[in-house]
């Protein structure tokens, strides 16, 4: 399962070292040892122990080196340049928790979706790589990682059809993976900001947390990019979720380096993003890899009363708001047409929800001919009647649905442009 892999693709660093023992232990060893001081963010050091293998190198070809050599190089400048832009956050606290299913200690309210196990529903049938399912809060949208047919892990997404069922799933785009893998998706209420892990090129290190943005026109995603310090470390980072509703925050990583746990770290989310001035800190590194939570905390805020209430909201938090319909805006959930500050918008609302009906009507039309194309004889001419009936109406299944994804970026184009 996924949460053995992060560790293990770790320690398969050590097995290619071992390959290159083989040839040259001593050249080996520099460059061991130069990752060894790069995971303890001794950067100055690495770097001097990597050129020190480069030029080994020159007397001494291995292409097996010279490859890890140009990832580790890579990370290097990636995590250094990094500590210019260190993120200043408030760490309400930390817990260790089992690796195997950390998911189930992050505590979401009813509005920030659900986190399934990679077991449930739809996914019982797949060769699932999630440590668990993201499912919306309206259950009408499931987002989980597999591996494709080139035995890349990609995040797969399959919306809810009118019937109940789920639509064939879909690879929400290549754009993500970077040239490496990714997982553990999370989606914002908006429908259009993905949180997700990945070791791709932008990583500094095993698998990192990146974000991206899906374009509301194309329904594409654009390029993601790296949150860096201090969510992001030359270890592995699970996953980022986020409880926009109340300003909350959970990351999970393997960085302390414990048995069989991790680490999860709960923290106040910012409207605008705040850096520290490396300059001005005494230990940015320090900060970077969250030496000490406090370091990060207002001595003035009462962080327990914060950890209560996120207990209390777990517990079960259900909105009594009027309710006709739930559709979800960058930063907000509308319910109501007069949630819209748009009338673009809400005149391309009422179309949607007229579309939905016609969708709705579509579906049981076809549940029905299913069932009397089952129930008739296949050797007569009626059979082959409904069977082609059955396909003509699929194929307009298909066309509203493309339909419906394109008048849901039509309506958050025109909230947006208001």
């Amino acid at each position: 399962m996924a949460k053995a892999t992060f560790k293990i693709g770790y320690r398969y660093i050590w097995s290619v070292f071992a390959f290159l023992f083989g040839t040259s232990a001593i050249h080996a060893d520099l460059l061991r040892e130069g990752h060894d001081a790069f995971m303890n963010y001794d950067f100055e050091q690495a770097y001097e122990l990597y050129e020190k293998y480069a030029k080994s190198l020159k007397k001494t070809p291995n292409a097996h080196g010279e490859e890890l050599l140009d990832q580790y190089m890579r990370q290097l400048e990636i995590a250094e340049n990094s500590l210019d832009n260190v993120q200043k956050i408030e760490i309400i606290d930390r817990i260790d928790v089992p690796a195997t299913d950390f998911f189930k200690y992050i505590k979401l309210p009813a509005s920030g979706g659900k986190l399934l196990s990679p077991d449930d529903g739809i996914l019982k049938d797949r060769h699932n790589l999630s440590d668990f399912a993201y499912s919306s809060e309206a259950g009408d949208i499931m987002m989980w990682s597999e591996n494709n047919a080139d035995h890349q892990e990609v995040i797969m997404e399959s919306d809810r059809l009118m019937d109940g069922s789920w639509d064939s799933p879909v690879n929400v785009g290549s754009v993500l993976n970077e040239g490496g893998n990714v997982r553990n998706p999370f989606l914002l209420a908006d429908g259009l900001t993905l949180y997700f892990s990945g070791d791709g090129e932008g990583s500094m290190g095993g698998y990192d947390l990146f974000v991206a943005s899906k374009d509301p026109v194309s329904g594409q995603f654009r390029q993601p990019m790296g949150l860096g310090y201090p969510f992001n470390s030359p270890f592995n980072e699970y996953m980022m979720a986020i409880d926009e509703e109340n300003g909350i925050g959970w990351w999970v990583t393997d960085r302390n380096r414990l048995d069989d746990q991790v680490t999860i770290y709960i923290f106040k989310t910012n409207e605008v993003r705040k850096n520290y001035i490396a300059d001005e800190e005494d230990d940015i590194v320090s900060l970077a890899r969250i030496d000490d939570i406090t370091a990060t905390q207002n001595p003035e805020t009462d962080y327990s009363k914060i950890l209560k209430g996120i207990d209390t909201r777990y517990r079960g938090n259900k909105s009594n708001a009027e309710t006709d319909f739930i559709f979800y805006l960058p930063g907000k959930v509308a319910r109501k047409l007069s949630d819209f500050n748009s009338a673009a918008a809400k005149r391309n609302m009422q179309q949607y929800l007229q579309a939905l009906q016609d969708h709705a009507a579509l579906e049981n039309q076809l549940s029905e001919l299913r069932k009397r194309y089952h129930q008739t004889d296949k050797k007569k001419g009626s059979a082959t009647a409904l069977k082609n009936q059955i396909l003509e109406l699929e194929h307009t299944r298909e066309w509203q649905a493309d339909r419906l994804k394109k008048m849901r970026n039509t309506i958050i184009t025109a909230e947006l442009n208001k």
